[in-house]
């Protein structure tokens, strides 16, 4: 088994052309991050170029006022999440992977600190957050990628309300880099939580567990047609008078009752 050779391009030119000269060398690309998720997805495929994005590590902007950031894909998700802390944000993304350590103090693997943003949008990993705030592909309003052919293309924006282009991002998200490499992504960001609190229990009997969780629902209240239009005091409200003090719909039902009156007259 041949070692597959090993690039870590530091621009987006360099990374789209190392793709285009893959591709027309027949070659196989594996696109590699911070290398936290290698064994997911068809990870006994043999590569012959393993492409790093690594050199890709700069946090390009980071608009507080609008709540958005422009990230290269390597940039470790910790240090984004620092980055966004100062200024009271976070990126609502909390995969399993995504906290090894300190990274500037004591980090768990001071060669790997933790997943890349790219790599977490490229294999749409999330973790509790998700269930309020939505997966990758839905705090990702742009994106720039790498074409195998060694085109750049870029779709949508920078700001959240953005409809330009066909949506790539979303596209791209969870595609394990089988469509190209993830450069750069523009995301949406939330005010970040002053204080958090996580609840743990256990039980051994799952039926208990199951009880536990149902929602208790308050008896169905039974009306009668009459206390139908009663308010919160339990008074039925007075009826409502047209001109002259008369109930509305009073002439109508009047009149019907006369037309019933002759019609019968004349049978």
């Amino acid at each position: 088994m041949t070692t597959a050779s090993t690039l870590a391009p530091s621009t987006f030119e360099d990374a789209a052309a190392a793709l285009a000269a893959a591709t027309q060398d027949g070659h196989t690309v594996r696109i590699v991050g911070a290398g936290t998720k290698l064994g997911w997805g068809s990870s006994d495929v043999a590569a012959d170029i393993e492409l790093h994005t690594s050199g890709l590590d700069e946090v390009v902007a980071h608009d507080a006022g609008d709540l958005t950031a422009t990230l290269q894909a390597g940039v470790p998700l910790e240090l984004a999440q620092r980055t966004f802390a100062a200024a009271g944000q976070m990126l609502a993304l909390d995969p399993p992977l995504g906290a090894p350590g300190d990274i500037e103090t004591a980090p768990a693997h001071p060669s790997h600190p933790g997943p890349t943003i790219g790599g977490v949008v490229a294999t749409a990993d999330s973790g509790p957050l998700r269930h309020r705030y939505g997966a990758p592909r839905d705090l990702v309003v742009g994106a720039t990628v790498a074409l195998s052919d060694g085109t750049i293309a870029q779709a949508g924006g920078k700001v959240i309300k953005n409809v330009a282009g066909y949506d790539l991002a979303k596209l791209f998200s969870g595609a394990f880099g089988t469509l190209g490499l993830i450069l750069s992504v523009n995301v949406r960001l939330h005010p970040l939580h002053e204080t958090s609190v996580t609840a743990l229990g256990a039980a051994s009997d799952p039926d208990a567990l199951s009880r536990r969780r149902r929602p208790r629902r308050r008896p169905a209240r039974v009306r009668s047609p009459r206390r139908g239009l009663e308010g919160r005091s339990g008074r039925t409200p007075a009826p409502m008078r047209g001109p002259r003090g008369s109930t509305p719909g009073a002439a109508g039902g009047a009149a019907d009752a006369r037309r019933r009156t002759d019609r019968r007259r004349r049978d």
